[in-house]
């Protein structure tokens, strides 16, 4: 295992300034890799009714007291479940009618409220709803985006991904009102370049992380309305290429295809740990890794998830203490049933899983 830390000089996005930012650089290809036999202690059955029918592919946010979950294909709606898997019905309906909104791109927690991005062309809205459904207020903001984070009531940041489309700009920061404020990281790729509909911000350690598809570095959103840059990838010859952004989107798309790209999927950052999943891609198919870097002890690993064989842990959602925690397919579960790691307690709770069952949240023990 080999691990490295780089300083790196980085300008304040916005400013002149300059000024010194300790960078964790992390060899992917040198960390260890560890068995994906990971022990589930804990599984929660999200309830199965004809109305919650949820696929395999999802969007989910929770918080202490709830999970929210939307279907990618053909989404109704948010579905909010309780801690313990019970239903409690429809957040930001999709419908015409008042009180529903016309679609849903992206949605966030912010404290006890569900805020939904909703939206067409080079405008959309901000809707804001209780828990319960109800619809409190609908801010429209002039900027086409699908990723968005609420920092507070006053500062919302949006990510707009490689599209000329959207503007002379990727990423945004607006007021609470519908008001952007500041425009960084020009769109001065080639036109041709298409736009990822993809997770960009995710939660860190008392912080915000964003990234953008194809590339290595992770950053926080900090102080004075910038970036800094916190954590650099190096995927060898994984790693797309700096021609790639100068190249028409199909060529250079069959280009890195050839050569295997990998792309940071999912990030979450706590006081302990640092998760980061990353599939790489090549003609042949595609591997997923899960890499944890332990905080407290220095160690860090990489897991490889076999698609066949592990695939109910493709889709992390968190880390809750020294737990992963996953959305996982029933049918994954049900006929990987005989080789599961349970403990007694999540053995028990999956006895009445189907193949017809919603998907379940599972909690499975980091290892040391």
């Amino acid at each position: 295992m080999r691990k490295v830390v780089a300083f790196a000089f980085l300008a304040l996005l916005g400013c002149g300034e300059r000024e010194p930012v300790a960078v964790k650089v992390i060899d992917f290809e040198a960390v260890e890799g560890v068995s994906a036999d990971l022990l589930i202690e804990k599984a929660i059955l999200l309830e199965t009714d004809t109305t919650a029918l949820l696929s395999e592919y999802l969007m989910v946010k929770y918080d202490k007291d709830d999970f929210f979950v939307m279907n990618y294909d053909r989404p109704t709606g948010i579905h909010r479940f309780s801690k313990g898997g019970k239903y409690s019905g429809l957040v930001a309906e999709i419908g015409e009618a008042p009180g529903q909104v016309m679609g849903i791109r992206n949605f966030r927690l912010f404290g006890d409220v569900v805020q939904v991005n909703s939206g067409f062309g080079n405008s959309l809205e901000i809707h804001s709803f209780e828990k319960s459904g109800e619809l409190l207020n609908s801010t429209p903001y002039p900027i086409n985006a699908f990723s968005f984070y609420p920092v507070s009531e006053g500062e919302v940041w949006f990510y707009s991904s490689y599209n000329m489309v959207a503007g002379d700009h990727r990423l945004f920061i607006a007021d609470g009102k519908g008001e952007v404020k500041k425009k960084l990281l020009p769109n001065d790729f080639n036109e041709g370049m298409l736009p990822f509909d993809e997770q960009s911000f995710f939660e860190g350690d008392d912080a915000v992380l964003f990234r953008e598809s194809f590339k290595t570095s992770v950053y926080e959103l900090s102080e004075g309305d910038s970036l800094r840059e916190v954590y650099r990838f190096d995927f060898g010859a994984t790693t797309v290429p700096e021609k790639y952004w100068e190249m028409d989107a199909f060529a250079g798309f069959d280009m890195i295809t050839k050569q295997g790209f990998s792309n940071l999927n999912f990030l979450q950052e706590t006081e302990k740990y640092l998760l980061a999943d990353v599939v790489t891609q090549n003609e042949s198919g595609q591997k997923k890794e899960l890499y944890i870097w332990n905080k407290s002890t220095g160690k860090e690993f990489k897991i490889e998830i076999d698609e066949d064989e592990q695939r109910y842990f493709q889709s992390p959602i968190g880390i809750e203490g020294d737990q992963l925690v996953f959305i996982a397919y029933a049918p994954y579960l049900v006929r990987n049933s005989e080789t599961l790691n349970l403990s007694v307690k999540a053995k028990a709770s999956l006895a009445s899983v189907t193949e017809e069952s919603n998907p379940v949240i599972l909690y499975a023990t980091i290892p040391e």
